[in-house]
Parts: structure tokens; sequence; C-alpha cells
């Protein structure tokens, strides 16, 4: 990191494009030109408006605005000097926050209630797991402190959704522990459990218990220190990383005249503010990071969109950008779920044909967030409206708040698509539903359609189901599971030699699908025998005459803990199940892409680049089953990591982690040299190329190149 950077954080909701700052241009200079250090946090801490209502607004045009660098200097100065900061940011200001540690000890040090603001961020930007797991912790802890522990709905339902996520990483998976522990939700601990591998009973359960509890209490103990800790102590100067470093200032030999006409030698006038200026070098020739940063428009390509994070993109002026990257910039700002920010931009463009894609998928995500007020002004954008399928969506939405109108609309929609008959209207309106109010109804229409989708189209629609479930805090488990499995397993066994991964997985389906099947019967057979049980007590003890042998109270109680212990552990094995039937869907795709790219032929005209490419390639080799490996880099991997993109870098360890562990799955697209057999090329996005070794026992990386220097690399290799 150098003095004019800060660390990256997530993409937010609320933040205006291209938002003209207002802040007093003496603390914005000085926020510009200073490392972001101890010393000088310090230093605007006494630069800060002595009243805090000024403050206040301050912080906020800085969320607004979406300058990450401006809203962490005002926050921390702010902090360091006892002001007050209102826990109200964190709605829209929580994307901006780098780091777990950071969000804790601002957010521990904030005034007022944190939790509302953190839930109403995780649900509606696109936050990493990391941050997202933390936050929902520190509201959860938030209210045991203030609400004696009773979490509200919309929380519980976000950590349920946050459970579902595999990306969690261990630290993650603790915190989510915790917030389990916290609500109480029979739900959310079953999900826990299951996606940790626990299980109720286990004998190590207490400990994980006991642990989780730990570690969320000291890591409140670190947060709630002195927050100016987070910042560095001194300047931490770093190498750039970017991909190709080009000069800020031109090369000059020392005995030159100056450039500047002073008449001077170079070494004696200009040098020293030259050097600093390479200091903060760019990818751009001529631009240091400070002038790139406050006029980046012009340079833009849609690689480095999407190199960018989304709130650094939000700051972006549309208008100054060039029109044929207008797709590009407002498909970066909806995937990132920069809503308010990404309306704002269609507003300053303008709807044109060249632009209906975008406007379609716009619409579709506001309407499926339940911003009826963006709604309204993508409507007024294109009056006439997209294609069915999406002014269904948006019909519905603005329909809501009228009971009579909503009514009339679901009556037309439903008798239109009966007539039709057109599965995939059903399909889209049972989305819909599930996204809205009505998403009860919404379980119930997208129920009644899994038996007719195609299968694909079915699991994710269950998908849907759960997540839906879960928002709703219903139990986990969806009762039309069963149908789903039944589909999974009625299906003919595929019986080609690299099928074998499908094969197994249907196996392992069927067998859990069995258990599940086991213990329901056994809860029915228990729970008919209390109630039997439960209706002799109440007999024997208004019978006078004859009684019958009395009930044993014990016995009886006995048995109601047991048919308890059998419910959570059928919810234990539905959560099993779910993620068996995710990893039988998956090995279905793998095995379509498999055979699909095996019988493909390559397309004549398909351009040389990509031919020649093909004809260094032998076939793919048949699946088989790898064993663990360990990973064995090359000298340096780490410096040519750094000069990648970080989604990249990102997805060659990945890959790399998924080779070592054996996954059939990451072994589709690797694929032998034909020079050079032993070593095998797999695909890392689109321009770039992993090479490496399958040694018994590691992955020995051979070098990760740009794809248009493959066949250089192979030259080598032979």
């Amino acid at each position: 990191m150098n003095g004019n950077s800060l660390p990256h954080g997530a993409a937010g909701r609320g933040i205006r494009v291209g938002h003209e700052k207002r802040m007093n241009p003496e603390i914005r200079e000085f926020i510009g030109r200073s490392a972001y250090c101890q010393r000088e946090v310090r230093t605007l801490a006494g630069m800060l408006p002595a009243d805090n209502a000024a403050l206040d607004a301050l912080i906020g045009e800085t969320v607004v605005t979406s300058d990450q660098r401006e809203f962490l200097f005002l926050v921390m100065a702010a902090l360091s000097a006892g002001r007050p900061v209102s826990a109200r940011h964190l709605a829209l200001g929580t994307v901006l926050i780098p780091d777990p540690w950071t969000l804790g000890g601002i957010v521990t040090h904030m005034q007022g209630d944190i939790a509302t603001p953190l839930v109403e961020a995780v649900r509606n930007v696109f936050l990493p797991p990391n941050i997202v797991a933390n936050a929902l912790f520190l509201a959860a802890h938030w209210h045991e402190e203030h609400s004696g522990g009773k979490l509200p709905g919309p929380l519980i339902g976000a950590a349920r959704v946050a459970v579902r996520n595999k990306t969690n990483g261990q630290a993650d998976w603790a915190l989510l522990h915790a917030v389990a522990l916290i609500s109480g939700d029979e739900g959310l601990y079953t999900l826990v459990l299951e996606n940790r591998g626990l299980k109720k009973g286990d004998a190590t359960l207490e400990e994980w218990n006991k642990g989780v509890k730990k570690l969320g209490d000291n890591t409140l103990d670190i947060w709630r220190r002195d927050p100016i800790g987070l910042v560095p102590e001194k300047h931490q100067a770093e190498l750039a990383t970017a991909n190709t470093m080009r000069r800020a200032v031109s090369r000059i030999g020392r005995n030159e005249p100056c450039p500047c006409g002073s008449g001077k030698k170079y070494k004696h006038c200009c040098i020293e503010k030259d050097q600093e200026r390479l200091r903060h070098s760019t990818e751009i020739a001529g631009m240091t990071e400070a002038e790139l940063h406050a006029n980046p428009e012009p340079f833009l390509t849609a690689v480095r969109i999407e190199q960018y994070q989304g709130h650094e993109v939000a700051r972006f002026d549309p208008r100054k950008i060039a029109p044929g990257l207008h797709v590009d910039f407002l498909a970066k700002l909806c995937r990132c779920k920069l809503l308010d920010a990404v309306v704002e931009a269609m507003e300053k463009l303008g709807y044109r044909d060249e632009l209906k894609e975008p406007w379609e998928q716009i619409s579709l995500r506001v309407a499926r967030a339940g911003r009826k007020d963006l709604v309204e002004r993508m409507m007024k954008l294109n009056p006439e409206g997209g294609t069915k399928t999406h002014d269904g969506h948006l019909l519905l939405m603005m329909a809501e708040a009228d009971p009579v109108a909503l009514n009339n609309h679901l009556m037309e929609s439903v008798q239109r698509m009966l007539a039709d008959d057109e599965v995939k209207e059903l399909s889209n309106f049972a989305w819909a539903l599930l996204q809205s109010r009505l998403c009860p109804l919404g379980i119930l229409v997208a129920r009644s359609l899994i038996p007719i989708l195609p299968q694909q189209d079915a699991a994710r629609l269950l998908t849907d189901i759960l997540v839906a479930r879960d928002l709703l805090l219903l139990p986990p488990d969806e009762p039309f599971s069963d149908i789903m499995d039944k589909r999974f397993l009625d299906q003919r066994p595929d019986e080609g030699k690299d099928a074998e991964a499908l094969r197994e997985a249907l196996r392992k389906l069927d067998a859990k699908v069995q258990e599940v099947q086991r213990y329901k019967e056994s809860v029915q057979r228990l729970q008919k025998e209390v109630a039997r049980r439960e209706q002799l007590a109440t007999t024997s003890a208004t019978t006078v005459i004859a009684p019958k042998a009395p009930v044993d109270a014990k016995a009886l109680e006995e048995l109601r803990q047991k048919v308890q212990t059998l419910k959570s552990s059928l919810k234990e094995r539905h959560q099993e199940r779910n993620t068996l039937r995710q990893e039988l869907q998956k090995a279905h795709t793998d095995l379509d892409s498999l055979r699909q790219k095996a019988a493909a032929p390559v397309p004549a005209g398909n351009g040389p680049e990509t031919d020649r490419e093909e004809d260094w390639l032998l076939p793919q080799d048949a699946p088989e089953n790898q064993p663990v490996r360990v990973i064995e880099f090359p000298r340096n991997f780490q410096d040519s990591l750094a000069s990648l993109p970080r989604s990249v870098a990102r997805g060659t360890l990945t890959m790399l982690g998924r080779l070592a562990a054996g996954e059939p799955a990451a072994f589709v697209g690797a694929v032998r040299l034909k020079a050079c057999p032993g070593i095998m090329r797999h695909r890392i996005g689109i321009d770039f190329r992993l090479l490496f070794r399958l040694l018994p026992d590691r992955v020995q990386v051979v070098d990760l190149i740009p794809r248009q220097d493959l066949e250089r690399k192979i030259k080598t290799l032979v």
C-alpha cells in the first residue's frame, strides 16, 4: 500500500454516480496528499468541523460519493478524537470498509442502533463472505446486549442465507455459529451444524459451542480497543502491482537541461519532484495514482472496468465514458447490486435501443430488491417497457401497494399463462412471486412446477424455494425435495465410462433419501404412540368406573423427548440430502459440458487464435479417480500472481486447490500439450492459461501465462 492508496472494499447500494463533492477543499486536499497512517489521521482530527452535525454531513457525503479513502480518513479521525459517528452510515458505508477488523473496530465505536443498518447492508448490497459474517455477528451481539438476545426476523433470515454460502472461511463459519447460538433459532442452528459437518449429540459439540463463544468474546475485546490502532503507524510503501507500469515522468538524463525551462540541469531542478511522481506511477503513461483517481474515465477499457471494485466504478461519470463501454459499465454496477447508482447512471445516459438489454436487467434487479421508487424511475426512462417476462415482474411490483390492481394483475397473468401453457412463463411467474411480498404464495406456485419443469430448471427453482423459506424463517427443509429426489433417482443411470462421478453422486443421494425416509417413519410412529398414550392418560384421569392401568408419566415424557431428538436428526439428514442433491446436479452439469466439448467440432471461421490453440492440444483424457496431491509452486510464482488482476490470481489458486484435492470436475478442460504430453493446460478465465504437471504425489505448477503467449511458451518447453 502506498501513501495514496487504501485497501479496496466491496460495492454498495445508495451510491450516486458522478456526484459533485462539496467537501471543504482544505480537508479534501489534505486527504489527497496524505499517507494513510496514524500521524496524518490525528492531524486530520484537528481539522474536522467543530459542529457534530457538520461532521456527520461530511461523512455522509463520502458515503454518497463512494469515496473509500475519504470515508476511512474521516471516520478514523473522528473516532480517534472521540467525536460521535452515527451508525446510520453503515447502511451504505459498510461496503467502503475494507476488511473485517476495520469493520469491527469502527462499528463498535459508533453511536445508535448498529444492527438495523448492518442487516440492511447485508441484505441489499454485494459484500464478501467475511464482511457478511462479521456484520451479522456484530448485529447479533448488539441485540444480545440491548434486547436480551431476541434477534429480529430479517437478521435470522440473512444469517440463514449466509450459512448456505459455500465460500465461507473457517473464521466466517465460527462467527455464524456464534450468531446461531445467540439467536436460539433451531433452523439456523441446524444449518450451521450441517455445513460445519457437526451433528447434535456429538461428543465434541459442546466444545465447539464454547470455542465459538470464546472466539466471539475475544474478537469483541480486540474491536473495543482504540480504533486508531487499526491504522498503520507509519506510511507503508509497497511496490506497484498493476499489470504493466508506465512512467509518470519521461526518462531524462541527470545532466540534461530541465524540461521545465528554468535553464538549470535536471539534477539541480525538478528531479526530486519527478522522483516522487515516479513512486506513484500507474499503468497509464504520464499519470500518477492521484491524477488517475481524479480523472479515470478517458482511460477505461472493458477489462479495466471489470478489474475495478464496484465502489470505484460508482465514482465514474457515465457521460465521460466512451459509448462503446456503456453496457460494460452498467453491467458491472448491476452485478455489484449498486442499484441507486446504476439507475442514476441509466438516467444520465438516457434510454436508447442499444441499452435495451441493460434496461431490462436493471429493471429486473430493482424489482427483485423491492425498490418501487427505482422501478418507477426505470419505467419513466422507457414507458413502452421491455419483454413480456420483465413487464410481468415490473407490473407485479407496481401493483403491490394497490390490492385491487394486484388482484387484477394476478388473475390476468394466471389466466394468460394457463391458456398459453408455457412452462417457462410459469417458472418466471413463480420466481417473480418468490421475490415479492407474496413470497409464501410464490412457494406454493413454485412447488407445483417442480414435477414438470426440465430437471435443471426444477433444481434451481428448488434452491430459490429454500432461500425463500430461510427469509420467512420457515423450517429449512422443503417437503417437495422428495419429488425432486425422485426425479433424480428415477432417471436411467448413465453407463458411460466418463460418468463415474455421476453414478457415485446418485448412489450417495439414494442412500441419504432412504435414510431420511426411515427417520420420517420413525418420527411418525413415535408421534402416534405419544398421541395414544396422551389420550390414554386423559381417559384414565376422567374415568371413575373400571379405570385403566395408570400411564407412566416418566415413560411418556421420555417418549416425547425421543420424538424431539428424532426430529432434530431428521432436519440434519434433510440438510445432508440437500447438499448431496447439489453435488449430483453439479455432476450432471460437468458431465454434459465434458461431452459437449468432446463432441463439438471446431467451428469454421472461429478465428485463427482459437484454431491454433486447439492444434497444440491432445484430446481430453478419460475421467479417472484422482488422488490428493500437494501443490509445488515455481520460484517467484507469488510475484507473478501479484502482477495479475486479483480475479485471475484468485481463480488460479482456487483451480489449483481443486486439482490438488482430486475434485473430478476440476479436471474438465485440463488437457495435455501435444508437444509435451507430460504438461497439462487449463484455462483461467478467457485470457490466461495455467500449465502444470500431474505427478503421483503433487501438482507441479509450470507457469501462468497470457493466452497469446502459449505458442511461444510451448516452443521453450520442447
